[in-house]
């Protein structure tokens, strides 16, 4: 691949730390960082799935999950019900209080969406995210082609 594609890298690291820098500071009155807030927006969208559910579907690993899900019961965004066909898992619920501020985090969210895409046209904002989403399902493969091959060697 040729080494003009490497900016890539360095482009997306960059945009996602203005991101968590904008995001904290908007979030921070909630006590959510960039890191919580999309349990929240998981949860509420798919109540009652299992903390493994939010794991996969967020793309983080299983013990960043239980500290988030941790955090989040401790600040009395999410709760826990004892999941009845496998007792080893729980489901997890958004509270009311999550569901009060669901309004004003998605507010923000496309807040900063527009900040990030002002003056470029429709056309090259999809564009963009179609090379975006292509480029991240690359990622998605060869994370869980590795973590196979990690399995076996174990």
């Amino acid at each position: 691949m040729d080494n003009k594609i490497r900016p890539l890298l360095k482009l997306t690291n960059s945009i996602y730390r203005c991101t968590q820098v904008y995001i904290d500071k908007k979030f921070e009155k909630f006590n959510l960082t960039i890191g919580t807030y999309p349990y929240i927006l998981v949860l509420n969208k798919n109540g009652g799935i299992s903390q493994n559910e939010i794991s996969r579907e967020l793309n983080v690993d299983k013990a960043m999950s239980a500290r988030t899900v941790k955090k989040l019961i401790e600040l009395g965004y999410i709760r826990k019900e004892e999941n009845q066909e496998d007792t080893r898992a729980y489901k997890l619920y958004i509270t009311d209080k999550a569901k009060n501020i669901i309004p004003e985090l998605i507010e923000i969210l496309d807040g900063w969406a527009d900040i990030l895409v002002q003056g470029n046209d429709k056309e090259t904002i999809e564009t963009s995210l179609d090379f975006l989403e292509s480029v991240l399902e690359n990622g998605k493969r060869y994370r869980k082609k590795c973590c196979e091959r990690m399995k076996s060697i174990e």
